[in-house]
């Protein structure tokens, strides 16, 4: 009846002593003297916390494999008021929208991305390594300590998100324009970008090393100390955007 009743049942004291008693394999005389020595009640009591501590355990565990995000392919998932600072290893993602979620610590290692949108949600210490974008916008997003390492983005403006020590680090970029985005100690190395521009975007201390720029718009967007080696590109309209020490 008590199997029935709550999935399992106690054992006899006949039971206990064939299990833990002399004749047994497993013979362990302290268990069988505590086992007898306890009432129907306490061996409830005694199970059922027990089968509470192993819940708690897998819980815990399911929450760290979660965190890591390995492997963790994520499609047509929205992201609202949930901060995280997790690794993002091995896990593309797609149609994902980020609203007012900050990220700390959160690197994305062989992450590609379409189709993204990231709204209201800054983030520090976010480096992105062979992890392409397209079709992804970054709007009202400042972030610092982000470097894109052989990371190309296609079609991935960069909206009201100012930004700092953030340098691109062999990362081709084309119609990844910066919107009112002001960026400092942000220096291009082997990242040459097309199409692209500066619209209202005050720049300073990122210099360019191998990274020219061909068909862009730099308009209402000042310049101090960055000057450009060996980035002559083609095609790029400069307005209203006076330079200092470059």
């Amino acid at each position: 009846m008590d199997f029935n009743t709550t999935g399992f049942s106690m054992m006899t004291p006949k039971q206990l002593t064939m299990f833990y008693g002399p004749q047994s394999p497993l013979n362990n005389s302290k268990a069988l003297d505590f086992f007898k020595s306890l009432s129907e009640d306490d061996m409830h009591r005694h199970i059922l916390s027990d089968i509470r501590d192993m819940a708690k355990m897998h819980s815990s565990l399911k929450i760290r494999r979660k965190r890591q995000n390995v492997l963790a392919p994520a499609a047509f998932v929205t992201n609202i008021l949930k901060p995280g600072g997790a690794p993002s290893i091995l896990s593309p993602g797609a149609f994902a929208l980020t609203i007012l979620s900050p990220s700390v610590l959160g690197p994305s290692i062989l992450s590609p991305g379409a189709f993204l949108a990231t709204i209201l949600s800054p983030s520090v210490l976010s480096p992105a390594v062979l992890s392409p974008v397209a079709f992804s916008a970054l709007i009202l997003s400042p972030f610092s300590l982000n470097p894109g390492i052989l990371s190309p983005a296609a079609l991935a403006p960069s909206i009201l998100s100012p930004n700092a020590l953030s340098p691109g680090i062999v990362s081709p970029s084309v119609l990844s324009p910066a919107i009112l985005s002001p960026f400092a100690l942000n220096p291009s190395v082997f990242s040459p970008s097309a199409l692209g521009g500066l619209v209202g975007s005050p720049f300073a201390l990122s210099p360019s090393f191998f990274s020219p720029s061909y068909i862009a718009l730099v308009i209402f967007s000042p310049s101090a100390f960055s000057p450009s080696f060996n980035s002559t590109g083609r095609g790029v309209t400069v307005l209203f955007s006076p330079s200092i020490g470059s």
